[in-house]
């Protein structure tokens, strides 16, 4: 009997960051839809919790490197602009769908990542597993869809815009940190997600309307809907950072399925705190589509393992981990 050999600390380091990430995860999908709720502006609110984590990192300027004025470009105008993208888009379909409708639509992202990957060339190894965990998924879906009571088509049309803007910031965002690494630290990387793009935020609150209603929206604002508003942004802040930190982890698909993978406790909440859909053949159907989400993640390390015997699990971690990008003191982040 031989014992495995594992670098237990960059196991526990990836276990921590995909823990941290989960969490943060699941807690901005409860507070922002409190703060919906309570401040229905859901533009605003990405451009408040933008600015908030801007200030925030203000507070920390010696942790704000870069390598050059090319790599601030080049994160700069790509990334930012996919993340303002995602939050809004999943700003307004917390105010339109209910949190359950959400959790179980977010399930057949790995299909949206496999097409997306598909247009960039990225390699993907299609065997019986993944067509079926797949299968799986869209099933459990469409039994969870056919009983939610508060079905709404722009709910549904947000979600599906949120799916497209998350794969396409996720493979940008590894691109820039793995494939062809940009010399910026995690911290700066955040500070131009969120300033670069907190003025398209606020363009769309324009376009939207939003503006009309601030003065009267916030003065009738309660406290509890402040608390949630002010949490929310600690949240997006803590998820701007594992969420960062996780690309250099894992790659784009599996990174979609680890954000399945703790969406029962959102789907309770929205059941006991929201009323959401409840029935037996709703649940059925979240579990069929969460458990697909399992299966496919399996199925597809199954699939690249058997493409590539020798590969070690934790060879493509270690093989990012050396291409961090580096502080302005040479330290890696």
């Amino acid at each position: 009997f031989m014992v495995p050999t594992i670098d237990f600390r960059r196991n526990a380091d990836l276990i921590l960051t995909i823990t941290g990430y989960m969490l943060a995860s699941s807690g901005m999908s409860i507070f922002n839809k409190l703060t919906v709720i309570n401040l229905p502006l859901p533009l605003t609110i990405v451009a408040v919790q933008m600015a908030f984590t801007v200030a925030s990192l203000l507070c920390t300027p010696s942790l704000l490197s870069w390598g050059s004025t090319e790599d601030l470009k080049r994160w700069g105008l790509t990334v930012p602009l996919l993340f303002v993208g995602m939050l809004a888009s999943s700003m307004i379909a917390m105010q339109f769908a209910s949190l359950g409708a959400i959790v179980v639509c977010r399930n057949v992202a790995p299909i949206a990542t496999m097409l997306i990957e598909s247009m960039f060339r990225i390699p993907f190894v299609l065997t019986t597993h993944t067509v079926l965990s797949l299968l799986t998924i869209v099933g459990g879906v469409c039994m969870y869809e056919a009983n939610d009571l508060s079905f709404s088509f722009g709910g549904i049309c947000a979600i599906l815009v949120n799916m497209v803007f998350a794969v396409l910031e996720r493979i940008m965002q590894r691109h820039l940190m793995a494939n062809n690494p940009v010399d910026l630290s995690k911290p700066m990387m955040m500070m131009l997600n969120n300033a670069v793009g907190m003025l398209p935020c606020l363009v769309l609150a324009f376009v939207w309307g939003e503006h009309t209603q601030w003065r009267t929206a916030f003065h009738e604002l309660r406290l509890n809907g402040a608390v949630f508003l002010i949490v929310s942004c600690l949240n997006g802040l803590a998820i701007s950072y594992v969420g960062i930190r996780l690309q250099h982890m894992v790659a784009a698909t599996t990174f979609m399925v680890i954000t399945n993978v703790n969406k029962f406790a959102v789907i309770l909440f929205g059941i006991l705190a929201f009323g959401d859909v409840a029935t037996p053949f709703s649940i059925l159907g979240c579990a069929l589509a969460i458990s697909g989400g399992a299966y496919y993640a399996e199925a597809r390390k199954q699939a690249e393992l058997d493409r590539q015997p020798s590969r070690v699990p934790t060879a493509q971690y270690a093989k990012v981990a050396q291409t961090q990008p580096a502080s302005a003191h040479g330290e890696k982040l």
